[in-house]
């Protein structure tokens, strides 16, 4: 009597479909994290002073915070105002990013390995929120980044 062997087939057919369900499910957040975005812009008064705020247009910078916010590995950026103020320190480096090549992706993981470093150094937990003291710890390391690219390559 013959074996029956397993095709393999069935197996990659359900990996692709699963992966096309990823990429698709991928699309729609990206789309909805847009729209957040858009919305929360739109919410905004008209009467503030800041330029980005009255700004009618979704920046780069605007898309990825929103992305990120819903990314677990930026958990921290849900709490208080810490991504508004990453956000502003962004935009008033952003000439000095964009000549080094600094995306604002770039930037958000650059924040996001601050603030583990300063985990690591004092023993904290990995879903620890963030407090003044380490938003100030993460600070003072983009301003030490700022001023060694400035330092290094001249301003």
């Amino acid at each position: 009597m013959p074996v029956e062997k397993k095709s393999s087939v069935e197996e990659v057919l359900k990996r692709e479909k699963l992966t096309k369900e990823f990429e698709r499910e991928k699309r729609s957040s990206e789309q909805k994290a847009i729209e957040q975005a858009a919305a929360k812009l739109s919410a905004q008064s008209p009467e503030t002073t800041d330029t980005a705020k009255t700004s009618k247009f979704i920046t780069n910078i605007d898309i990825a915070f929103s992305q990120a916010k819903t990314d677990i590995r930026f958990y921290f950026l849900n709490d208080g105002t810490y991504a508004d103020d990453f956000k502003r320190m962004f935009e008033e480096n952003e000439s000095i990013f964009k000549r080094y090549g600094i995306t604002n992706q770039k930037y958000l993981e650059y924040v996001r390995e601050s603030f583990d470093r300063y985990k690591k150094i004092h023993n904290m937990l990995p879903l620890d929120p963030m407090k003044p003291k380490h938003y100030k710890y993460v600070e003072d390391s983009i301003l030490e980044l700022v001023r060694m690219f400035n330092q290094r390559f001249g301003k």
